[in-house]
């Protein structure tokens, strides 16, 4: 929950991924570079989750304790000693955010990655702890909270219907909760503080053929009255965001007509006379296909910085206001990148992030009134020790000419000639890679390969035209792009053609299989996380609470217009050529075990290569650090004995997690 930016939740945005490094410190050898432990890559970083105080005294972050990431506060300036305030033993604690008047720290737990989320209020003082929502079987989400009444959220829950979250105004002191809004109808509702109260002001409903409608109420109207129309195409980088705090202007997101999202507002005025017809005023065209509000203005709520994420990211400063201080973080961050994470409640501390692609996230505060910076720690110092490999932004055409934006981590052990190479491949797939420190590729490239991430048609962030090349490709042109990419590295001496394996989760998992299935030639072996392997089950087994966006996964898929048949893997099996190495989590609520235990159980009767584990406690991927040690061991083994490379040995990783085996192929205990 980020609460100075809730009311700008409903824009369609890309988030910088705050996971990268900055300047090296330490001497390593020239010839061959000491492997970086897999404990300082995947196990716990010093600290994480850090959120700043209302007050700008305090910080509540995320630190180990016996092992296990627990939740701490800690006064920014004195010698008091951090204050431990969770003692979780087993799965680590998630990130907690203040309340608006700094009484109560607020976080979430779910059942073991079951993703039924439970709203939790903490005592930053001592650690108590009272749950907010229902303990199990319910998916709380937060949807708007103030800094007018810093006693209340407001909540979304599906108890009464999975299918549908009703809107409750949530007391943090006591706990009780008031109906704010019921949903009978499938149309989620946003809702915003205007006018001195809480007020559902409007509601998208999901069209038949993929596109949005979007509804109004302001306040003072007892009815909903229609606003914007999108079809299926332009609703992917269109959508209306929040009011400023006044209620005077309503921001937005369109992309009508372009194929780079615009930044909008319609002034309440407009809003109050017009309907279907109402006249935008533009704020900003952005020439990159990534477009998010970075900054809002603490006391109006208007945007003041906004950013623009290509294969990089820039800052577009809206506001004269703040572009002094901008302009000294960027000096501070040199050739690196920064975000404001977080801002007292005067708004003159900044917490900032400064990434890169070869250096552990540092944290700054930013004093505004002083313009001085304050260094306050490295997320990762450890790893800060070691030689890291600089990541590439490559641009190259696939078979048909569509523009493949990609990263490229060469390995530091052999600089010269084809060298293996692993192409990881994103999940979502309506998501995307970013430049920045990217641990799997740091961690890959020190094990002697080279890495490399494409972000193939059906990716966001680079344009409607990019994004609805995907629509109907699963399979099929998706996957021609991971092909292309991988040739195109085989033809300028990058990747030795019979040592390439392909590695992802979720939909990356999905490629893998594809891969091997479609493409048994190109793939010397594949990694395949939570991947689902049949396209009828995968859409079977979808959350009822995702039913409002189900229409745009059917349609991305190609749902009445292709063969699911045809592009599930699990019907492949027999093109198979290469060894699998399969990873899931119980729990999954996305992609179910079964797709896992279908594939592995079909490669073994073949008696085709597979290693094949499963995590009794865990969901959509690995929550738990010991389970991403134990995956992250077995798949240096499996890298190792397919097409080379080093691997740490796996020492205790297995033993110390929750790992089952169910297939083994891998010539170790």
């Amino acid at each position: 929950m980020n609460k100075h930016h809730s009311w700008l939740r409903n824009i369609l945005f890309t988030a910088v991924v705050c996971s990268s490094p900055l300047l090296l410190q330490g001497s390593v050898a020239a010839e061959v570079p000491p492997l970086i432990p897999r404990e300082v890559l995947f196990g716990n970083p010093e600290i994480a989750g850090v959120d700043l105080s209302p007050d700008g005294a305090r910080i509540a972050y995320l630190a180990p304790y016996q092992g296990v990431m627990n939740l701490w506060v800690r006064d920014l300036e004195g010698s008091a000693p951090p204050r431990l305030l969770t003692r979780q033993k087993d799965r680590p604690q998630r990130p907690a955010s203040w309340s608006y008047d700094g009484r109560f720290l607020l976080t979430t737990r779910d059942g073991q990655g079951d993703e039924n989320t439970v709203l939790v209020r903490l005592d930053p003082k001592t650690g108590t702890s009272v749950d907010l929502t229902p303990a199990k079987g319910v998916v709380a989400t937060f949807e708007a909270s103030d800094r007018d009444v810093p006693g209340q959220l407001v909540v979304g829950l599906n108890d009464r219907d999975p299918r549908y979250h009703d809107l409750y105004v949530l007391d943090l002191e006591t706990g009780d909760r008031r109906l704010l809004h019921r949903v009978n109808d499938g149309r989620p509702v946003s809702v915003q503080r205007l006018n001195g109260s809480w007020h559902p002001f409007m509601r998208m409903e999901p069209l038949s053929d993929g596109g949005l409608a979007y509804e109004i109420r302001l306040p003072g109207d007892l009815e909903w009255k229609p606003f914007l129309r999108f079809s299926f195409e332009e609703a992917r980088l269109s959508s209306p965001g929040g009011f400023t705090r006044d209620g005077q202007w309503l921001y937005g997101m369109l992309s009508t007509g372009e194929d780079k999202p615009r930044f909008v507002r319609w002034s309440r005025e407009e809003l109050s006379r017009c309907s279907t017809d109402c006249q935008s005023e533009l704020v900003h065209r952005a020439t990159s296909g990534s477009l998010a509000v970075a900054l809002s203005d603490f006391d109006t709520g208007a945007p003041s910085v906004l950013m623009e994420t290509d294969l990089r990211t820039r800052l577009v400063s809206v506001d004269p206001s703040v572009r002094q201080d901008f302009e000294a973080l960027s000096k501070l961050a040199g050739a690196n990148e920064f975000i404001v994470v977080d801002r007292d409640q005067t708004d003159r501390l900044w917490l900032v992030v400064v990434t890169s692609d070869v250096q552990g996230e540092q944290y700054w505060l930013w004093d505004r009134q002083l313009q001085k910076h304050r260094f306050l720690f490295s997320v990762q110092p450890k790893l800060d020790d070691y030689l890291l490999a600089p990541m590439e932004s490559l641009d190259f055409k696939a078979r048909d000419g569509l523009r493949l934006p990609a990263y490229l981590t060469r390995t530091t052990l052999a600089p010269d000639g084809p060298q293996p190479l692993v192409l990881v491949v994103h999940g979502g797939p309506q998501a995307r890679d970013y430049w920045g420190l990217d641990r799997i590729h740091q961690w890959l490239a020190n094990r002697g390969y080279h890495v490399m991430s494409v972000n193939y048609r059906g990716s966001t962030g680079f344009g409607k035209a990019h994004l609805l090349a995907g629509q109907g490709e699963w399979y099929a042109r998706m996957q021609d792009d991971l092909v292309d990419a991988v040739r195109w590295a085989i033809a300028e001496g990058i990747a030795d053609p019979n040592r390439v394996v392909i590695k992802g989760a979720s939909y990356g998992g999905y490629a893998a299989l594809a891969g091997l299935t479609r493409d048994p030639s190109i793939f010397a072996a594949a990694v395949s996380e939570v991947g689902p392997s049949n396209l009828r089950t995968l859409l079977a087994s979808i959350p009822a609470y995702w039913e409002a966006i189900r229409v745009n996964w059917e349609r991305m898929i190609g749902v009445g217009t292709v063969d699911l048949d045809a592009i599930s893997p699990i019907n492949h099996v027999s093109q198979i050529q290469s060894p699998l190495l399969l990873g899931h989590g119980s729990n999954d609520p996305r992609v179910k075990l079964q797709e896992s235990e279908s594939i592995a159980a079909a490669m073994k009767a073949r008696k085709l290569p597979i290693d094949f584990v499963v995590f009794p406690d865990e969901g959509h991927g690995w929550a738990n650090p010991r389970n991403a040690l134990a995956w992250a061991a077995l798949e240096e083994a499996f890298l190792q004995q397919h097409i080379g490379g080093r691997a740490e040995p796996a020492g205790d990783a297995f033993s110390q997690s929750s790992m089952e085996w169910r297939l083994r192929s891998l010539p170790f205990p």
